[in-house]
């Protein structure tokens, strides 16, 4: 009995001494992780996600009454925690091959591609963005040759397949068409593969898009230079947007330009804002590799977001003229237009309001095109 009660106690010193080393442990991990943060400089922008990371807050006696300095004191330590980047792919590793989740806040990543699931249908969006563009047509473009395309998403060619949730496109071409069917629809859908998007990145790939400039020449009623006309200028490694959202460790993509006589002599101008004034201003060229490995190194292509872009052939075999009205995906698909167009303005009314679009645009005898992707097509207020 004896030998019992001393087996018992000491059991329960052992037992004892292991929960007071796991306090200690877990205590100087936390008080750890706390220097840590106080002591790591804070980090202006996250590469991988893409956006400002939140910065300390103005403590005041107002932000603590309303409660606003708790909540962006809880976003800057959420944004500026030690590590951040690892525990966030940690967290999606385990999800992925731990927990076995599909996907992750939206993203799922299967047969070698990363994409974000767009479901379901915005009938009530399309519906709008489509009729946006009738009512633009109408106000500008009376007698001028109007053409509109509809670039699908990843999905289209990811989703079904692999039993992912996804848009109906016959619905939503149904829409759009419903819309704008008086002026030339141009299907892109049949003249697209999976192959044609990066595998970390929601947009297409230029040197693989060239089916694509063909079936919008082709309706335009222009012709291109051939393919061979073309050299591929390289750049490595690209990590597209997905990469940093879905945090999984996927071998970056490789970015690929194509140069031709006619990217190499244009002239490029973009709109931007001057002491409170929108002048045109001349930039380096049709492609800006100056930029990669910025915030988005898809920027690569016609300097990236922009309002306004002019891009002008001197000496152009061909007086005609081209207005895209694009969302990203028009900045690389505009290089390999160049052959049939002297001009090609490409706008984004995403970022200048239609109404003023005459203050920079002499509409007249240019062919236009509506080209913008499903994924923008579903999202409301967007385009103004």
């Amino acid at each position: 009995m004896q030998a019992f009660a001393g087996l018992c106690r000491e059991s329960f010193a052992m037992v004892k001494k292991r929960n007071i080393v796991t306090i200690i442990i877990f205590a100087a991990l936390i008080f750890g992780m706390a220097v840590a943060f106080f002591v790591t400089p804070d980090q202006h922008r996250s590469q991988a996600e893409r956006r400002l990371l939140a910065r300390p807050p103005q403590f005041s006696t107002e932000s603590m009454i309303s409660r606003t300095f708790m909540v962006d004191f809880e976003a800057y330590m959420q944004d500026q925690f030690p590590w951040r980047e690892r525990f966030r792919t940690f967290n999606a590793l385990t999800r992925r091959y731990a927990l076995r989740q599909r996907d992750h806040n939206g993203y799922y990543y299967v047969a070698g591609h990363l994409s974000q699931m767009e479901f379901p249908l915005n009938s009530q969006a399309v519906a709008q963005n489509a009729a946006f563009l009738a009512g633009l047509s109408r106000h500008f473009f009376e007698g001028m040759n109007v053409f509109y395309a509809v670039i699908p998403d990843k999905n289209y060619f990811l989703a079904p397949q692999h039993s992912f949730l996804s848009l109906d496109y016959e619905a939503m071409l149904a829409i759009v068409h419903a819309r704008l069917g008086h002026h030339t629809y141009i299907d892109l859908f049949d003249v697209m593969s999976l192959n044609d998007f990066y595998r970390t990145d929601i947009h297409w790939r230029q040197e693989t898009i060239f089916p694509v400039a063909e079936a919008l020449a082709q309706a335009m009623g222009v012709e291109l230079p051939p393919r061979e006309r073309f050299a591929e200028q390289r750049l490595y490694p690209f990590y597209g947007s997905f990469h940093g959202h879905a945090a999984l460790p996927v071998a970056p993509d490789e970015l690929i330009y194509l140069t031709s006589p006619y990217t190499e002599q244009a002239i490029v101008h973009i709109l931007e804002e001057q002491n409170r004034e929108l002048v045109f201003t001349r930039v380096a060229g049709v492609y800006l590799p100056e930029l990669f490995g910025g915030m988005d190194s898809y920027d690569v292509f016609l300097a990236g977001a922009q309002a306004l872009v002019t891009v002008e052939i001197p000496n152009a075999s061909t007086d005609r003229e081209l207005i895209i009205f694009r969302d990203s995906f028009g900045s690389s698909i505009a290089p390999l237009l160049l052959g049939g167009y002297r001009k090609i303005t490409l706008v984004d009314i995403r970022y200048l309001p239609s109404r003023i679009l005459p203050e920079f645009i002499d509409f007249g005898e240019q062919d236009i095109l509506f080209l913008y992707n499903t994924t923008l097509l579903n999202r409301p207020d967007l385009l103004r």
